[in-house]
């Protein structure tokens, strides 16, 4: 069989959710499945990342299906960032051999054994490295490093899996920058009833970016009372810079996935193994990105107080600091 992957501009991050569901469904009767490209014209790093991440889990369930594809040939893009060579296709680069600039970080894996002197020890150096690539102002430097710390740890925290997929891409003209992180993990409503029960899927994916609402770490040391303990702020801290910086917020686990833009959360019924986040922000602002964060943890904390479930204080990475 033949299925058609479409991306179209301005919709392609739309687009990826309702992809992700059918690649996650696909069952071909001769166990052959030919992924047609030639419609892929937009690659933002979510759906890239999403769809490439949809077809190895459908090959791990399925081993017995071969897959063969059809590459967009006006376009070498795709290629070019590692796409095909991330789903087991023998074109373009390799993961990691296409160099960063100014516009875009092409797909890079990072594996949590290989980071040196242990995670904590070098989350912080692996952020400002991954950062310094896109080439921001002090203060947008400080958010792209955050985004990286939050999101990096959390899989690491929470997944139960060993590695990652990460890409951003600049859009100069529009002054705006996407930045997404994929891994195959246990998805998040998984990890959070280890800690909260008798919650639907739906219910957990909600709380899950509110303050102070955390599942419990894979690593008990995380637990204790030191700057990188588990606390739940992280991704409600992404989710409020992405409405200062005038962008958008896309989680995305299992079942559903939730869309903020300006505020609002729209929900998607897709599937996708693992989780998924993706923020996108506006350049052109003038935004003091550590005061900004001081106050979104500040009511963070306050909204905490009101939910039983929530830990009621920050960590002091959360905030910024990132020194035990």
């Amino acid at each position: 069989m033949k299925y058609n992957v479409i991306s179209s501009f301005g919709f392609g991050n739309g687009q990826a959710i309702k992809t992700i569901k059918e690649i996650s469904e696909l069952n071909p009767i001769d166990n052959e499945i030919i992924f047609d490209f030639t419609g892929f014209v937009e690659t933002n790093p979510f759906n890239i990342l999403v769809i490439a991440n949809s077809i190895n889990a459908l090959k791990a369930k399925n081993p017995n299906i071969k897959t063969k594809l059809i590459p967009n040939s006006n376009s070498t893009f795709l290629g070019h960032l590692g796409f095909y060579k991330t789903i087991g296709a023998n074109l373009g680069k390799e993961i990691g051999e296409a160099k960063a600039n100014n516009n875009y970080m092409p797909i890079t894996k990072i594996n949590f054994d290989e980071m040196q002197d242990g995670f904590y020890n070098s989350i912080e150096e692996k952020a400002q490295q991954l950062s310094a690539l896109l080439n921001f102002d002090s203060d947008l430097s400080g958010f792209s490093k955050y985004i990286f710390i939050e999101t990096i740890r959390n899989v690491y925290e929470h997944a139960e899996t060993n590695n990652l997929l990460l890409c951003a891409q600049k859009w100069p003209t529009m002054d705006l920058v996407e930045i997404a992180i994929v891994d195959n993990g246990i998805g998040i409503a998984n990890a959070l009833k280890k800690r909260i029960k008798g919650k639907t899927e739906k219910e957990l994916m909600y709380m899950a970016a509110l303050p102070g609402i955390s599942a419990k770490s894979n690593h008990a040391f995380l637990d204790k009372d030191d700057c990188w303990r588990n606390s739940g702020y992280g991704l409600y801290v992404l989710r409020e810079f992405s409405k200062a910086y005038n962008g958008s917020f896309m989680l995305c686990s299992k079942n559903i996935a939730l869309h903020q833009i300006n505020g609002k959360v729209k929900e998607c019924s897709t599937f996708f193994e693992g989780t998924a986040v993706a923020i996108r922000f506006r350049t052109n602002l003038e935004i003091d990105f550590n005061s900004t964060r001081r106050d979104i943890v500040r009511k963070a904390q306050k909204l905490a107080k009101n939910n039983p479930q929530a830990i009621k204080e920050a960590s002091k990475s959360s905030g910024g600091n990132y020194i035990p």
